[in-house]
């Protein structure tokens, strides 16, 4: 049984097309702002990261120094005791490894 088709049949199928391709096109739009969207946030959590170990870094780098300041102060205050501690630890190892 064939049915006949109503005259507005056609333009109904042409606006729900246009509501596919606009929510198609909404989505991609949509898709495309949430990726850039991350990539801007990687990039600045990428930023905060670099500028974080930078100063961690910095910081390491400076209590080193202190401790290899302070050891010195230390030899030059005590050169004797310094000199025995010297030869107690090479005297150990050696005991150590034989």
């Amino acid at each position: 049984m064939a049915s006949a088709k109503s005259p507005n049949s056609g333009s109904g199928l042409h606006s729900g097309r246009e509501k596919l391709r606009q929510a198609y096109n909404l989505a991609g739009e949509a898709a495309h702002d949430t990726a850039e969207h991350m990539k801007t946030r990687a990039r600045e959590t990428a930023d905060h990261m670099k500028a974080r170990t930078r100063d961690s870094v910095e910081k390491g780098r400076q209590r080193a120094h202190d401790v290899a300041e302070r050891a010195e102060n230390s030899i030059k205050a005590h050169p004797l005791v310094s000199v025995g501690c010297a030869f107690a630890a090479g005297w150990l190892i050696a005991k150590i490894l034989k």
